[in-house]
Protein backbone atom coordinates (compact mmCIF):
# COMPACT_ATOMS: atom_id res chain seq x y z
CA UNK A 1 0.00 0.00 0.00
CA UNK A 2 1.55 3.07 -0.69
CA UNK A 3 1.95 6.35 1.54
CA UNK A 4 -0.05 8.37 -0.10
CA UNK A 5 -3.07 5.78 -0.16
CA UNK A 6 -2.40 5.47 3.87
CA UNK A 7 -2.76 8.75 4.44
CA UNK A 8 -6.25 9.08 2.61
CA UNK A 9 -6.95 5.73 5.08
CA UNK A 10 -6.42 8.01 7.95
CA UNK A 11 -8.10 10.87 7.02
CA UNK A 12 -10.88 8.34 5.89
CA UNK A 13 -10.51 7.52 9.28
CA UNK A 14 -10.87 10.94 10.40
CA UNK A 15 -14.40 11.82 8.21
CA UNK A 16 -15.83 8.26 9.73
CA UNK A 17 -14.89 9.92 13.58
CA UNK A 18 -16.83 7.73 16.28
CA UNK A 19 -20.31 8.10 14.92
CA UNK A 20 -20.43 4.10 14.55
CA UNK A 21 -19.12 4.75 17.81
CA UNK A 22 -5.48 -30.54 15.55
CA UNK A 23 -5.27 -30.42 19.55
CA UNK A 24 -6.38 -32.48 22.32
CA UNK A 25 -9.84 -30.69 24.04
CA UNK A 26 -9.94 -29.01 27.25
CA UNK A 27 -12.99 -29.83 29.26
CA UNK A 28 -16.56 -29.88 27.53
CA UNK A 29 -17.63 -27.14 29.84
CA UNK A 30 -16.71 -24.25 31.46
CA UNK A 31 -19.04 -22.25 34.18
CA UNK A 32 -20.29 -19.14 33.42
CA UNK A 33 -22.16 -17.22 35.86
CA UNK A 34 -22.58 -20.16 38.51
CA UNK A 35 -23.93 -22.34 34.81
CA UNK A 36 -22.12 -24.50 32.44
CA UNK A 37 -21.43 -23.35 28.61
CA UNK A 38 -20.34 -25.31 25.80
CA UNK A 39 -16.60 -23.86 25.06
CA UNK A 40 -18.06 -22.67 21.85
CA UNK A 41 -19.65 -20.04 23.07
CA UNK A 42 -16.07 -18.29 24.56
CA UNK A 43 -13.92 -19.29 21.30
CA UNK A 44 -16.88 -17.82 18.68
CA UNK A 45 -16.58 -14.65 20.48
CA UNK A 46 -13.39 -13.89 22.35
CA UNK A 47 -14.25 -10.54 22.66
CA UNK A 48 -16.72 -11.18 25.05
CA UNK A 49 -14.29 -12.06 27.51
CA UNK A 50 -12.94 -8.22 27.67
CA UNK A 51 -13.16 -6.54 31.11
CA UNK A 52 -15.50 -3.57 30.64
CA UNK A 53 -13.99 -0.01 30.82
CA UNK A 54 -10.90 -0.26 27.96
CA UNK A 55 -8.88 2.34 27.53
CA UNK A 56 -6.70 0.91 25.08
CA UNK A 57 -8.27 -2.11 22.96
CA UNK A 58 -5.92 -3.90 20.10
CA UNK A 59 -6.49 -6.84 17.85
CA UNK A 60 -3.36 -8.64 16.18
CA UNK A 61 -3.06 -10.74 13.15
CA UNK A 62 -0.44 -13.16 14.88
CA UNK A 63 -0.51 -15.51 11.41
CA UNK A 64 0.82 -12.40 9.25
CA UNK A 65 2.97 -11.03 12.45
CA UNK A 66 4.57 -14.02 12.99
CA UNK A 67 5.70 -14.30 9.28
CA UNK A 68 7.20 -11.14 9.65
CA UNK A 69 11.57 -10.56 10.41
CA UNK A 70 10.41 -10.13 14.14
CA UNK A 71 8.25 -12.75 13.82
CA UNK A 72 11.20 -14.59 16.13
CA UNK A 73 11.49 -11.56 18.47
CA UNK A 74 7.72 -11.85 19.42
CA UNK A 75 8.31 -15.59 19.75
CA UNK A 76 10.59 -15.11 22.81
CA UNK A 77 8.53 -12.61 24.34
CA UNK A 78 5.63 -14.48 23.82
CA UNK A 79 7.72 -17.79 25.24
CA UNK A 80 8.55 -16.05 28.24
CA UNK A 81 5.59 -14.81 29.33
CA UNK A 82 4.02 -18.23 28.57
CA UNK A 83 7.10 -20.50 30.24
CA UNK A 84 6.28 -23.99 28.74
CA UNK A 85 8.26 -26.60 27.65
CA UNK A 86 7.98 -28.61 24.43
CA UNK A 87 5.97 -31.25 26.18
CA UNK A 88 3.22 -28.57 26.36
CA UNK A 89 3.09 -29.18 22.82
CA UNK A 90 3.07 -25.02 22.86
CA UNK A 91 4.49 -23.22 19.70
CA UNK A 92 3.50 -19.51 19.48
CA UNK A 93 4.47 -19.37 15.60
CA UNK A 94 2.63 -22.50 14.90
CA UNK A 95 -0.60 -22.70 17.04
CA UNK A 96 -1.82 -18.81 17.78
CA UNK A 97 -4.26 -16.65 15.03
CA UNK A 98 -5.32 -13.65 16.74
CA UNK A 99 -5.49 -11.96 19.85
CA UNK A 100 -7.60 -9.00 21.58
CA UNK A 101 -5.90 -7.41 23.97
CA UNK A 102 -7.17 -4.75 26.48
CA UNK A 103 -5.77 -1.85 28.75
CA UNK A 104 -7.31 -0.34 31.68
CA UNK A 105 -6.71 1.42 34.80
CA UNK A 106 -8.07 -0.90 37.60
CA UNK A 107 -5.25 -1.28 40.21
CA UNK A 108 -2.64 0.88 38.30
CA UNK A 109 -1.84 0.01 34.56
CA UNK A 110 -3.73 -3.51 33.90
CA UNK A 111 -3.72 -5.43 30.99
CA UNK A 112 -5.38 -8.62 29.67
CA UNK A 113 -5.47 -10.38 26.11
CA UNK A 114 -7.23 -13.04 24.58
CA UNK A 115 -5.72 -15.34 22.23
CA UNK A 116 -7.46 -17.95 19.49
CA UNK A 117 -5.62 -20.69 18.27
CA UNK A 118 -4.75 -24.28 18.61
CA UNK A 119 -4.03 -25.30 22.17
CA UNK A 120 -3.62 -29.00 24.24
CA UNK A 121 -5.02 -27.17 26.96
CA UNK A 122 -4.04 -30.12 29.31
CA UNK A 123 -0.58 -30.89 27.94
CA UNK A 124 -0.11 -27.26 28.49
CA UNK A 125 -1.76 -27.91 32.45
CA UNK A 126 0.39 -30.78 33.00
CA UNK A 127 3.77 -28.72 31.31
CA UNK A 128 3.01 -25.77 33.69
CA UNK A 129 2.46 -28.39 36.89
CA UNK A 130 5.51 -29.58 36.20
CA UNK A 131 7.57 -26.84 36.27
CA UNK A 132 8.58 -25.39 39.42
CA UNK A 133 10.61 -22.00 37.83
CA UNK A 134 11.35 -20.32 34.71
CA UNK A 135 14.54 -19.93 32.76
CA UNK A 136 14.51 -16.17 34.16
CA UNK A 137 14.88 -18.16 37.96
CA UNK A 138 11.36 -17.03 38.67
CA UNK A 139 9.23 -19.31 40.25
CA UNK A 140 6.15 -20.26 38.00
CA UNK A 141 3.10 -20.13 40.46
CA UNK A 142 -0.14 -21.78 40.59
CA UNK A 143 -2.82 -20.83 42.06
CA UNK A 144 -7.24 -20.54 42.43
CA UNK A 145 -9.12 -18.09 41.40
CA UNK A 146 -13.28 -19.42 41.39
CA UNK A 147 -12.91 -22.40 39.33
CA UNK A 148 -10.45 -21.61 37.46
CA UNK A 149 -6.38 -22.21 37.48
CA UNK A 150 -3.73 -19.47 37.29
CA UNK A 151 -0.14 -20.27 36.23
CA UNK A 152 1.67 -16.22 36.84
CA UNK A 153 5.60 -15.73 36.46
CA UNK A 154 5.57 -12.63 38.77
CA UNK A 155 2.74 -10.74 37.68
CA UNK A 156 1.93 -11.77 34.48
CA UNK A 157 0.01 -15.02 33.80
CA UNK A 158 -2.13 -16.94 31.42
CA UNK A 159 -5.25 -19.35 32.16
CA UNK A 160 -6.08 -22.21 29.23
CA UNK A 161 -9.52 -21.48 28.91
CA UNK A 162 -10.77 -24.12 25.87
CA UNK A 163 -8.98 -25.49 23.25
CA UNK A 164 -9.38 -22.59 21.49
CA UNK A 165 -9.05 -19.72 23.51
CA UNK A 166 -6.03 -18.70 25.66
CA UNK A 167 -6.12 -16.04 28.18
CA UNK A 168 -3.14 -14.19 29.61
CA UNK A 169 -2.43 -10.48 30.96
CA UNK A 170 -1.36 -9.34 34.51
CA UNK A 171 -3.07 -10.86 37.67
CA UNK A 172 -5.34 -8.22 37.90
CA UNK A 173 -6.04 -7.97 34.20
CA UNK A 174 -6.98 -11.87 33.82
CA UNK A 175 -8.76 -12.11 37.47
CA UNK A 176 -11.46 -9.28 35.68
CA UNK A 177 -11.57 -11.37 32.78
CA UNK A 178 -12.32 -14.51 34.91
CA UNK A 179 -15.27 -12.56 36.90
CA UNK A 180 -16.93 -12.47 33.18
CA UNK A 181 -16.98 -16.00 33.30
CA UNK A 182 -18.23 -15.87 36.97
CA UNK A 183 -20.43 -13.47 37.50
CA UNK A 184 -22.01 -12.41 34.19
CA UNK A 185 -23.69 -13.41 31.46
CA UNK A 186 -20.85 -13.85 28.40
CA UNK A 187 -21.78 -10.41 26.48
CA UNK A 188 -19.41 -7.80 24.89
CA UNK A 189 -18.29 -4.10 26.81
CA UNK A 190 -15.79 -3.31 24.16
CA UNK A 191 -17.10 -0.25 22.84
CA UNK A 192 -19.15 -0.60 19.50
CA UNK A 193 -16.33 1.78 17.44
CA UNK A 194 -13.59 -0.34 18.68
CA UNK A 195 -15.27 -3.69 17.49
CA UNK A 196 -16.11 -1.77 14.00
CA UNK A 197 -12.69 -0.46 13.55
CA UNK A 198 -11.14 -3.79 14.53
CA UNK A 199 -13.37 -5.65 11.55
CA UNK A 200 -10.99 -3.34 9.31
CA UNK A 201 -10.04 -5.53 6.11
CA UNK A 202 -6.58 -5.30 5.26
CA UNK A 203 -5.46 -4.65 8.37
CA UNK A 204 -2.84 -6.75 9.92
CA UNK A 205 -3.36 -4.74 13.69
CA UNK A 206 -5.67 -2.19 15.21
CA UNK A 207 -5.48 -0.07 18.30
CA UNK A 208 -8.10 1.99 19.43
CA UNK A 209 -7.42 4.54 22.34
CA UNK A 210 -10.47 6.11 24.46
CA UNK A 211 -9.83 8.86 26.79
CA UNK A 212 -13.13 10.43 27.08
CA UNK A 213 -14.28 9.52 23.38
CA UNK A 214 -17.90 10.10 24.55
CA UNK A 215 -17.41 13.68 24.97
CA UNK A 216 -16.37 14.04 21.13
CA UNK A 217 -18.72 11.73 19.92
CA UNK A 218 -20.00 12.50 16.17
CA UNK A 219 -23.17 14.16 16.93
CA UNK A 220 -26.73 13.49 15.93
CA UNK A 221 -28.26 17.20 16.15
CA UNK A 222 -26.87 20.21 16.38
CA UNK A 223 -27.92 21.02 19.83
CA UNK A 224 -25.77 17.34 20.98
CA UNK A 225 -22.61 19.35 19.58
CA UNK A 226 -19.88 19.48 22.85
CA UNK A 227 -18.48 22.68 23.48
CA UNK A 228 -15.15 23.73 22.28
CA UNK A 229 -13.52 23.73 25.49
CA UNK A 230 -14.94 20.83 27.60
CA UNK A 231 -14.21 20.17 30.97
CA UNK A 232 -12.70 16.96 32.64
CA UNK A 233 -14.30 13.62 30.75
CA UNK A 234 -13.97 11.61 34.01
CA UNK A 235 -11.51 9.54 32.50
CA UNK A 236 -9.03 7.24 34.40
CA UNK A 237 -6.70 8.18 31.73
CA UNK A 238 -6.46 11.97 31.43
CA UNK A 239 -4.39 12.80 34.41
CA UNK A 240 -2.28 10.36 32.54
CA UNK A 241 -1.53 11.87 29.33
CA UNK A 242 -2.31 15.56 30.74
CA UNK A 243 1.23 14.89 32.46
CA UNK A 244 2.96 12.97 29.78
CA UNK A 245 1.77 15.64 27.81
CA UNK A 246 4.74 18.05 29.94
CA UNK A 247 7.18 15.96 27.38
CA UNK A 248 4.83 15.01 24.51
CA UNK A 249 2.59 17.86 24.12
CA UNK A 250 0.61 16.19 21.34
CA UNK A 251 -1.19 14.39 24.37
CA UNK A 252 -2.68 16.91 25.74
CA UNK A 253 -6.88 16.52 25.02
CA UNK A 254 -6.23 13.71 23.43
CA UNK A 255 -9.58 11.94 23.22
CA UNK A 256 -9.69 9.22 21.16
CA UNK A 257 -6.83 7.34 18.90
CA UNK A 258 -7.40 4.93 15.76
CA UNK A 259 -4.71 3.08 14.19
CA UNK A 260 -4.35 0.66 11.23
CA UNK A 261 -1.60 -1.00 10.41
CA UNK A 262 0.12 -3.74 8.20
CA UNK A 263 3.22 -5.43 8.11
CA UNK A 264 4.28 -4.93 4.83
CA UNK A 265 7.66 -3.26 3.67
CA UNK A 266 9.77 -1.25 5.24
CA UNK A 267 8.38 -3.25 8.31
CA UNK A 268 5.47 -1.62 10.17
CA UNK A 269 2.60 0.87 8.56
CA UNK A 270 0.71 3.08 10.31
CA UNK A 271 -2.87 5.02 9.37
CA UNK A 272 -4.47 6.50 12.38
CA UNK A 273 -6.36 9.80 13.68
CA UNK A 274 -6.36 11.76 16.76
CA UNK A 275 -9.27 13.18 18.21
CA UNK A 276 -8.91 16.09 20.60
CA UNK A 277 -11.07 18.30 22.64
CA UNK A 278 -11.00 21.26 20.59
CA UNK A 279 -9.87 22.33 17.16
CA UNK A 280 -7.03 24.29 19.33
CA UNK A 281 -5.81 20.61 20.60
CA UNK A 282 -5.42 19.24 17.42
CA UNK A 283 -3.51 22.34 15.59
CA UNK A 284 -1.41 22.09 18.67
CA UNK A 285 -1.23 18.30 18.57
CA UNK A 286 -0.14 18.48 14.57
CA UNK A 287 2.42 20.97 15.45
CA UNK A 288 3.82 18.20 18.11
CA UNK A 289 3.65 15.49 15.71
CA UNK A 290 5.71 17.68 12.83
CA UNK A 291 7.95 18.53 15.08
CA UNK A 292 8.26 15.26 17.05
CA UNK A 293 11.92 14.25 15.55
CA UNK A 294 13.28 17.38 16.63
CA UNK A 295 12.54 16.74 20.38
CA UNK A 296 15.57 15.96 22.85
CA UNK A 297 13.68 12.82 24.40
CA UNK A 298 13.18 11.57 21.00
CA UNK A 299 16.62 11.96 19.70
CA UNK A 300 18.10 10.15 23.22
CA UNK A 301 15.84 7.47 22.47
CA UNK A 302 16.89 6.74 18.90
CA UNK A 303 20.51 7.12 20.33
CA UNK A 304 20.03 4.88 22.66
CA UNK A 305 19.29 2.37 20.56
CA UNK A 306 22.78 2.18 18.83
CA UNK A 307 22.24 2.21 14.97
CA UNK A 308 22.07 5.42 12.59
CA UNK A 309 18.22 4.29 11.73
CA UNK A 310 15.76 6.82 11.65
CA UNK A 311 11.97 7.48 10.95
CA UNK A 312 10.98 8.99 8.21
CA UNK A 313 9.03 11.96 8.60
CA UNK A 314 5.00 11.31 9.20
CA UNK A 315 2.53 12.78 6.37
CA UNK A 316 -0.23 14.58 8.44
CA UNK A 317 -3.49 16.33 8.27
CA UNK A 318 -5.08 18.83 9.80
CA UNK A 319 -9.58 19.04 9.94
CA UNK A 320 -11.48 20.80 12.44
CA UNK A 321 -10.69 18.41 16.25
CA UNK A 322 -9.07 15.39 13.95
CA UNK A 323 -5.35 14.61 13.12
CA UNK A 324 -4.82 12.03 10.55
CA UNK A 325 -0.74 10.38 10.11
CA UNK A 326 0.69 8.23 8.17
CA UNK A 327 3.84 6.65 9.53
CA UNK A 328 6.51 3.76 7.74
CA UNK A 329 8.83 2.22 10.62
CA UNK A 330 12.04 -0.09 9.52
CA UNK A 331 11.90 -3.54 11.16
CA UNK A 332 15.18 -2.30 13.14
CA UNK A 333 13.33 0.04 14.71
CA UNK A 334 10.19 -2.23 15.48
CA UNK A 335 12.67 -4.78 17.20
CA UNK A 336 14.37 -2.03 19.23
CA UNK A 337 10.73 -0.93 19.95
CA UNK A 338 9.56 -4.56 21.23
CA UNK A 339 12.60 -4.59 23.28
CA UNK A 340 11.49 -1.98 25.28
CA UNK A 341 8.29 -3.17 25.71
CA UNK A 342 9.53 -6.59 26.91
CA UNK A 343 11.70 -5.08 29.22
CA UNK A 344 8.49 -2.96 30.85
CA UNK A 345 6.43 -6.18 30.22
CA UNK A 346 8.66 -8.22 32.59
CA UNK A 347 8.89 -5.28 35.15
CA UNK A 348 5.39 -5.49 35.42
Amino acid sequence: MRRRDLLDLAVGLSAVGLAGVGCASGPSLVPIGGENVDPAEIDKDPMALMPSGVLVFGKVDLIALFQTPIGADIAALVQSLVPLGNESGFVPGRDTERSFLGVYAMQGVDFCAVTQGRFDVEAIRRAADARAATASGLPLVKSRYGQFDLYTVGNIGFVPLTSRTLLSGNETGMRRALDRLRFKRLERSVPEWMVTLSETKESSFVVAGDFGASEVMTPKSPEKKPPFEPGPTGSAAEPVLEAAAASFPFLSGLRALRLLGNFLSPGLNFAGALTYASPEKAQAGADSLRHLAELAQWANLLTSFGFGATIAPAQIALQEREVAFTQAVDTAIARAFLGLVAQYVRRS
